[in-house]
């Protein structure tokens, strides 16, 4: 908890970072969120992705996204705006292609998707917040969800600084990444309410520091292991899956910061802030 202070100060250059980034490149929001044009399409013969998109990009379709399917199929999503003409004469120039499927997104089931993903995020932090508040205090409740919300809006704002695209897969994974992040939360939440029952001669700034530590381990070691298997896909899972990983490296390096640093520095922070007089062991 002595270091608390320099984690507040990361926490908020992070955050700074992340609304300026939002505020002058925004977000590069998918087709699910904009619209747009899905085209499925076979060759006789596999055909190498990177040819696909370079004949796209010849034709002017520099943002078209090329993906593999599991039947052998290609998928090349086209934004709202660039023509699907252009789109099929280049896929045509790589080979006798076959047009299994090509069906457009509409602004109003894009409009749709996009309000059910907010809704989606804001049930999850308030069921979080519901049951942190059930299973501890309302105050350390309170500082889980900001915790969490902090490690959710710097994955947000990576997004933003690299203009990765932001689609319903990378929502799911902003939610995985918030569960991870409350999960480690309530590890450390559970060790210090334990310690507070039976080391009570201890304030509540020691008893967190104890507690920190005792968990630190598990911590570490939990965040390592599977910060590897989500590099690893980063970096040799290809485009699709790469831009969903990548909200797993980055919300795994800072909720174990949350974890260890914000959560519980706010919750003694508030207590020391808001209850000095019903509080005596901090």
């Amino acid at each position: 908890m002595g270091l608390r202070l320099y984690a507040y100060i990361i926490s908020v250059l992070l955050i700074l970072v992340s609304l300026f980034s939002l505020y002058w490149k925004g977000l590069n929001l998918g087709l699910d969120f904009t619209g747009g044009t899905i085209i499925e399409v076979k060759y006789p013969t596999k055909i190498d992705i990177s040819k696909v998109r370079k004949v796209l990009e010849d034709e002017g379709l520099s943002s078209a996204q090329v993906q593999d399917t599991a039947s052998g199929t290609l998928l090349v999503k086209l934004k709202v705006g660039e023509p699907k003409e252009k789109a099929l004469s280049a896929l045509k120039k790589l080979g006798s292609a076959e047009i299994v499927s090509m069906q457009s997104i509409g602004g109003v089931i894009s409009d749709e998707l996009r309000r059910k993903a907010i809704w989606s995020l804001l049930t999850a932090l308030g069921g979080i917040l519901l049951y942190l508040g059930y299973r501890f205090e309302p105050v350390w409740a309170l500082s889980g969800i900001v915790a969490l919300a902090h490690d959710v809006f710097i994955v947000l704002g990576a997004y933003s600084l690299t203009q990765r695209e932001i689609n319903l897969d990378v929502v799911a994974a902003f939610l995985i990444v918030a569960g991870y992040s409350v999960s480690d939360t309530v590890v450390v939440f559970d060790r210090i309410r334990e310690n507070l029952r039976i080391r009570k001669a201890m304030d509540l700034k020691q008893v967190i520091n104890l507690s920190i530590n005792q968990t630190l381990t598990r911590t570490i070691m939990t965040s390592l292991t599977v910060l590897v298997v989500a590099l690893a896909l980063f970096l040799f899972g290809g485009p699709a899956l790469s831009n969903i990983m990548f909200a797993f490296v980055i919300g795994i390096a800072v909720g174990t910061l949350s974890s260890i640093f914000v959560a519980s520095a706010l919750m003694l922070d508030i207590k020391r802030k808001f209850f000095k007089t019903a509080l005596q062991r901090v």
